[in-house]
């Protein structure tokens, strides 16, 4: 059944809005402790609470851990680890990702696949900014121009 409209909006059966409130409510239960037989791949980012970002990232280690070969795990602690401010590693996580996206074992869907490619292209930019940025060895050995001090 298509649903109606009011004034140019699609309006829905009250019933339908219902189930869709209740599927997205349900959908925000704690996550469970880590090494329970109920952790799911995209569990990490579930209740996201900044002021428990260590013990957020031990729960997602523990996700990692037991879906290495899934690239979602890899990019959801990549953010908290960006998040943490520890950029290398979160650089680390999201080049796997990448790479097991491109390995193809466990398909993700475009709009993950794309976040994923994402945070890839920003990791290898910034390490080229950095490298760029740096001063070379080259320069650094080069005797000082004729009235430089």
């Amino acid at each position: 059944m298509a649903p109606r409209t009011t004034q140019g909006r699609a309006w829905l059966p009250p019933s339908l809005g219902a189930g869709l409130l209740w599927l997205v409510l349900s959908s925000c239960s704690a996550p469970p402790e880590p090494g329970q037989s109920q952790t799911k791949f995209d569990d990490c980012l579930r209740n996201v609470n900044l002021d428990r970002l260590p013990a957020l990232l031990k729960h997602c280690d523990a996700v990692v851990e037991a879906f290495p070969e899934h690239p979602q795990p890899r990019n959801e602690r990549a953010l908290l680890l960006k998040l943490a401010g520890k950029p290398q590693e979160a650089c680390r996580d999201s080049l796997k990702a990448a790479a097991l996206v491109k390995e193809g074992k466990h398909p993700v869907d475009a709009l993950m696949r794309d976040e994923i490619d994402l945070r890839r292209r920003n990791c290898i930019r910034l390490t080229t900014d950095r490298a760029a940025a740096a001063p070379s060895a080259v320069a650094a050995d080069a005797p000082a121009e004729p009235g430089r001090d």
